[in-house]
This record gives structure tokens, sequence and C-alpha cells, in this order.
């Protein structure tokens, strides 16, 4: 299946959300600055996202064929192993809101841009998500990113780009050297119908991650995927 890729995806964010993460005050300096900020970012702001439905050509222990292209990662290998397709995808907050807050000085502004942005990446997350769902009749669904294990290392980015045809520009995404997306608000990855759930937080052991959203769980990891008997 070609891509399909969403470029405008309406993006008003709200004010007092910004505020409240930033624990400013209502009615202060920095709040009217906030309100300012948000107005722009409204009036420009385009969060965007591309997809691809992807057939699973086969799998083994240690990977996963999908459209003819081969990924190295047991646990992604694992997670499409009840099913027969699998969706790669890219979201971002858009080039518009990076290059704005790129072009600010002050570090007060780019701080509030960044939150800014941040809920724009959010916006273009659930859109995609809500579109899959309906599109595809899908239920319980997880994500793979790459980089977020070890399992599966940030350099299967390119992996994950070939997979999407290269067409990342297409809603202003580049991968550099070192494998960080631009805008750095993106998130790359691969969603999958899961029932039973997935979390990549229950099989990392890193500590202090302002990004957890699970415990770890070591006995999840042995058993189920890497094979190891109790």
């Amino acid at each position: 299946m070609s891509l399909e890729i969403f470029t405008e995806i309406k993006f008003n964010p709200s004010a007092a959300k910004v505020k409240k993460k930033m624990r400013v005050r209502e009615g202060s300096s920095q709040a009217a600055l906030i309100d300012k900020m948000v107005e722009h970012a409204r009036q420009i702001g385009r969060p965007k996202a591309l997809f691809k439905l992807a057939g699973i050509d086969s799998l083994d222990d240690s990977g996963v064929v999908l459209d003819g292209l081969r990924l190295e990662s047991r646990i992604l290998a694992v997670n499409l192993k009840t099913v027969n397709r699998a969706f790669p995808y890219l979201v971002t907050c858009g080039r518009e809101l990076y290059d704005w807050k790129s072009s600010l000085d002050d570090m007060v502004e780019v701080y509030y841009a960044d939150a800014i942005n941040s809920l724009a990446l959010k916006k273009a997350e659930k859109y995609l998500l809500k579109y899959l769902k309906a599109t595809f009749q899908l239920g319980r669904t997880a994500s793979m990113n790459p980089g977020s294990l070890e399992d599966w290392p940030i350099s299967s980015q390119k992996d994950l780009f070939k997979l999407l045809n290269d067409q990342a520009g297409e809603i202003g995404v580049a991968l550099t050297d070192s494998m960080l997306m631009i805008p750095n608000q993106t998130v790359s990855g691969i969603r999958f119908a899961s029932e039973e759930g997935y979390s990549n937080c229950e099989l990392c052991p890193r500590e202090n991650c302002s990004h957890r959203r699970g415990h770890y769980n070591p006995e999840l990891l042995a058993i189920k995927y890497q094979g190891k008997t109790k």
C-alpha cells in the first residue's frame, strides 16, 4: 500500500494547558507572553503525519520482514507474531512551529515554544491513531519506536525511513547522521494491534526517566521476549 500523508491537521492549542505545564500564574506578564505565543502558534501550526500499511512477510527469533525489508528486533518479532499487518509511521509538530522556535533568541520563549510544539506533536499522534482505528477497525493497539530499547537501536531509524519509502520529507522531517530527527518534536515507530497491551517502559531498566509510563518488568522481558524459563 502506498503512503497516506496528512498535512492539514487542525491545531488549536490551549494557552491554559501551556500555563499549567509551565507553572505560570494567570494574570502575570509571563501568562500574557504565553497567550501571545499560543495565538501565533495557532496561526502557523501545521502538525503532520504519514503512515503505511505494511504486510508481514516473515519473522523469526531475531527479526521481521515487512514489505520486503528486514528489521532486526526480537521484541518487534514477538509483538507482531499474532498479527498479519503493521503500520510504520511518522508524526511531527511540523516545520512551521520548529522553524519558529528556532528563530527565537530568548531562552524563556524557546522554553514556552517547545511546550507548544509538544502539544502539536500530541495532536498529530492522536489524529493518526484515531484515523487508523476508524479506517482499519483496530481495537487496542501498541507501538514500538527505534531507540527506545537496546533490542531495536536508534540506528534502525534508517530502516524505518526506508520502509516509509524515504518520503519523510513530504511532512518536513529529516534524519541526521546521528539518527536524530528534525523537527525534534517528531516520533517514528511501528503501530500494531495488541489486545493484551505493550509498553516499551516495561522492558526498559533505565531509572529516573521523565518519559516513563510503566514499571520495569524483568520477568516479562526474560520469559516472553527473551525465551527464558523460570
